[in-house]
């Protein structure tokens, strides 16, 4: 008897240490698809939330943070290094990046390092420091050895407006309601976009939630890209015979008698 008394006393321990962090998210996004034309250059993406806590449970007195996180599809990159080789500048060593996120968005209420542990941030992989790059020929995320190629990487991406991290990018509305606006520039691929909302508090993480948008070319442009993707050597065979018409109708109107 004693001992049902005790693993019942750690159950009722445990349930209540539960319902002290019972606060949930209520997450939304501004759009869930986003239409790419000939003209497209750029929108923004609101995403905004409300805590929610539970009424059973313990108030938290302490600051809530909010940290966002927008994830593009997963893409497989070749990085190359040029060195100059017998005075000319050639490709030498390179990496193959597998899986990295082909748009990176980081938005929080307050400095990224300051919301948690770094283990709890690598888990959550928030900011460019936790998001944990694997390569084909090495063992592990973020191997040392491809360090220079990672740097490259995110400076390129970031250059390029599809990596970004804002810390105060996430705007609080009294204790409980939050936004941010996410830009996707018009460079952005198309895909699915996972959104990531974390909630933080004393350095824990008590919830999370996500949502999802896609983005997706319209017009004659979805049209080609479509067939270039399902047909793609009937895509290449019109390509070369219009580059050949094209020269050759350049020849006739621009021939001298």
């Amino acid at each position: 008897m004693r001992r049902l008394a005790t693993i019942a006393g750690l159950v009722g321990l445990l349930t209540l240490g539960n319902q002290a962090w019972a606060e949930q998210l209520t997450v939304a996004l501004s759009t869930p698809e986003i239409r790419i034309g000939s003209n497209f250059s750029g929108v923004p993406v609101t995403v905004f939330g409300v805590i929610e806590p539970d009424a059973q449970s313990a108030s938290h007195v302490g600051k809530y943070e909010i940290a966002t996180l927008v994830l593009g599809p997963p893409e497989s990159v070749v990085a190359r290094r040029k060195d100059r080789i017998l005075g000319v500048w050639a490709n030498s060593a390179s990496e193959i990046f597998l899986g990295a996120p082909s748009f990176y968005a980081a938005d929080s209420t307050g400095e990224i390092a300051d919301l948690a542990d770094a283990e709890i941030l690598k888990r959550m992989r928030l900011g460019f420091d936790n998001i944990g790059f694997t390569y084909r020929d090495r063992v592990g995320r973020d191997n040392p050895g491809a360090a220079e190629f990672r740097e490259a990487f995110l400076r390129i991406k970031v250059k390029e407006g599809l990596y970004t991290e804002q810390a105060g990018g996430v705007g609080m509305i009294g204790k409980s309601i939050f936004r941010t606006t996410v830009w996707i520039p018009a460079n952005a691929p198309i895909g699915f976009y996972q959104v990531s909302v974390f909630l933080l508090a004393d350095g824990e993480l008590i919830a999370r939630a996500g949502d999802s948008f896609t983005i997706a070319k319209t017009g004659s442009e979805q049209f080609l890209f479509n067939f270039s993707r399902n047909e793609a050597f009937i895509y290449g065979v019109v390509c070369v015979a219009m580059a050949l018409f094209i020269g050759w109708l350049a020849g006739v109107i621009f021939r001298r008698d």
